[in-house]
């Protein structure tokens, strides 16, 4: 896209707010082109007839261009961002629509187990239900392979590979709902991106609102003791505050799940299971149907006195129940048995003292929308790009069995000696022609059964890899053979 000043660039813009359905101008096109007056010759059409029509069409595809670009073009999208990586990223310009939100991937580069993707969602129903927030989070996904036996490096558990990424949102456009986002994903070295590459998510979350410390309308004056139920310590899955200390090793008393009360902002899924007195203290339950993904999440519970100051509850505990509201054993069931989650508040109050004081609730409430979003996306060939070490080189209790490096970013895998590993936290350099480059910790994973790692390093813009003499890690030089 050529160059455009202040005037070009306003028509540019209000260009870009006119939608257009691309899918009829062709045969509209054709038709006017094909028109015939029945009482002139052909041969008398007058010039400037045609002219005209060619004026509509080029206006028309002009409009189209504009919409284009609103919904991802590729040159306008480099050009109106100039992102970080723009120089070494390929136009895809390829979408899908779920749920009427579309996820365009306008470009991309990849290389080997690493990638960098520019990418847009659009709300395309009208309702403008995306927002300065919306996100991704572990709904996000891409696709790996496995490479072939004879390339697999190091001995790992399977279980533990992986891939992460970093994400950044560039702009929302509140005109046409939009977000426009930069991917930066690196997969475990024994697992490289597939090749085209594949991503997607199977949610994508709106918005969310949170709420602090908001009271809850149950008065505590008419709380007395209630039907309660014992269970044993396998029977709790978690908790918080001190609960160690109080129920590990014996049976504890728990209230009887219940629909007490209305929960804030619960929408259903959510409610006060129960409250009541077991042993002088208060304890407040509350449901919610286990494993949501838009709703409230698990909120707080804690009170307040009548002079606003917080009372933090002393210790909770987490249970799950089946559809029949049986609790779970952690022994002898996993989650995929919970239909319902409890969590159950206990509080140092007596009975005397509960009209003083005044529940309240603090939570977050999300709003999105489930659904396959999937692009695949075929780049070029760009293991040119790519520098790698497979011989063992010892840093500082680390052997780094293989190390990869192309213009994203270090990658390295092998072992360590000792109970931790914390080889992301080293201090890797490049040394160039030019000088010196210094990376980012990106993170990793690793195997404490084996002793084994996968870490990488992340650079703010392209590394131009033909000009690297040596990667220098913890002052250890490592060059380019």
């Amino acid at each position: 896209m050529s160059k455009l000043d202040n005037e070009e660039q306003k028509i540019y813009d209000m260009l870009s707010q006119i939608n257009v359905d691309s899918s009829k101008i062709a045969q509209r096109v054709r038709t006017e082109l094909n028109k015939r007056d029945t009482k002139t010759p052909v041969k008398s059409h007058k010039p400037w007839m045609r002219s005209t029509v060619a004026a509509i069409v080029l206006s028309m595809f002009l409009v189209v261009g504009a919409t284009a670009a609103v919904l991802g073009n590729f040159e306008w999208f480099m050009k109106k961002f100039n992102p970080n990586f723009g120089k070494i990223i390929e136009p895809i310009e390829v979408y899908c629509e779920e749920q009427g939100i579309r996820m365009e991937v306008i470009g991309a580069q990849k290389y080997d187990n690493r990638a960098v993707v520019y990418l847009s969602l659009k709300d395309i129903t009208g309702q403008n239900r995306l927002t300065e927030r919306t996100d991704f989070r572990d709904g996000f996904n891409v696709k790996m392979s496995e490479r072939t036996k004879k390339n697999i490096i190091g001995k790992r558990d399977a279980s533990v590979i992986g891939y992460g990424w970093k994400q950044k949102m560039l702009y929302f456009d509140e005109a046409t709902n939009t977000a426009y986002y930069e991917f930066n994903i690196t997969t475990d070295i024994d697992m490289p991106l597939a090749d085209p590459l594949e991503l997607g998510s199977s949610r994508i979350y709106f918005d969310k609102t949170e709420y602090e410390e908001e009271p809850i309308n149950i008065p505590l004056i008419s709380i007395k003791d209630t039907d309660t139920v014992s269970i044993n310590e396998s029977q709790i899955w978690g908790g918080g505050g001190e609960s160690d200390n109080i129920w590990s090793g014996r049976d504890t008393k728990v209230l009887l799940p219940g629909n007490y009360a209305s929960m804030p902002h619960g929408n259903k899924n959510q409610w006060i299971s129960n409250i009541g007195i077991i042993d002088g203290k208060l304890h407040v339950q509350i449901g919610k149907i286990f494993n949501k993904e838009f709703g409230p999440n698990d909120p707080s519970i804690d009170l307040k006195d009548q002079d606003g100051n917080l009372i933090p509850y002393d210790y909770s505990l987490v249970l799950f129940t089946d559809e029949k509201n049986k609790f779970l054993d952690i022994e002898r069931n996993d989650y995929s048995d919970a239909m319902y989650k409890y969590e159950e508040f206990i509080f140092p109050l007596n009975k005397k003292d509960l009209s003083k004081y005044t529940l309240c609730y603090t939570g977050t409430v999300h709003t999105g929308v489930e659904g396959n979003w999937k692009v695949v996306a075929n780049l070029s060939d760009s293991s040119r790009n790519i520098i790698t070490w497979a011989e063992d080189i010892s840093i500082e209790g680390y052997v780094l069995e293989y190390m990869t490096l192309n213009p994203l970013g270090l990658q390295a895998m092998g072992t360590y000696e000792g109970e931790n590993c914390y080889i992301s936290d080293a201090v890797v350099k490049i040394e160039t022609v030019d000088g010196i480059i210094q990376l980012e910790g990106g993170g990793g994973s690793q195997d404490s059964e084996n002793h084994s790692f996968s870490a990488s390093w992340d650079i703010d813009e392209p590394l131009e890899v033909d000009k690297v003499k040596a990667i220098i890690i913890n002052d250890t030089r490592i060059p380019i053979n």
